[in-house]
């Protein structure tokens, strides 16, 4: 799973910030930072709606799946 927070942030404002986003959207600071840096194992619905709200997209603007590549083997 891949947040596209970074892409939904410049296409709104290219110079929007994270504390900008977490301020509007009343979501946490490291919460929307993780997001930012896909650093995440789980979010919480009620995050993903205030995301969704703020940037007016649907759950799959905000994520998408991409394949997971073994270099392992």
């Amino acid at each position: 799973m891949h947040c596209r927070l970074a892409v939904l942030m410049a296409e709104k404002n290219p110079t929007l910030s994270l504390a900008e986003v977490a301020r509007s959207s009343n979501i946490s600071y490291p919460a929307v930072y993780r997001l930012f840096t896909n650093d995440f194992k789980r979010v919480d619905t009620e995050t993903i709606e205030k995301l969704c709200d703020y940037f007016r997209c649907d759950l799959a603007d905000l994520f998408e799946l991409r394949e997971v590549i073994d270099v392992s083997s």
